[in-house]
């Protein structure tokens, strides 16, 4: 069964109501909060730029971290595992007939 939570989230002053699973709470709540971080930080280095260019830059900046961190997981030695565990069912059903 879903463990299901109502949270309200505050992003730029403004409350988001979210039906989420419980055990996912932590990440949303540190997603709003870096959100708010990245907005403060962008407000202070650009103070000339729009509400809108300032949630393009963190819109930026989250979409390269996030393309960063895929770019780095090795998924290599899972490959290998499946490929070594296809082999033995390969040989498993071979030896069966």
């Amino acid at each position: 069964m879903d463990d299901k939570l109502k949270i309200n989230l505050q992003i730029d002053r403004e409350r988001y109501p979210l039906m989420i699973n419980r055990e996912e709470e932590i990440f949303y709540r540190d997603a709003a909060k870096m959100i708010d971080n990245k907005l403060n930080k962008y407000r202070s280095l650009y103070p000339d730029f729009g509400t809108m260019k300032h949630w393009t830059m963190v819109a930026l900046e989250l979409a390269y971290e996030n393309a960063k961190i895929k770019d780095s997981v090795d998924i290599t030695p899972y490959m290998e595992k499946i490929k070594q565990l296809e082999d033995e069912l390969d040989g498993y059903i071979r030896d069966s007939k």
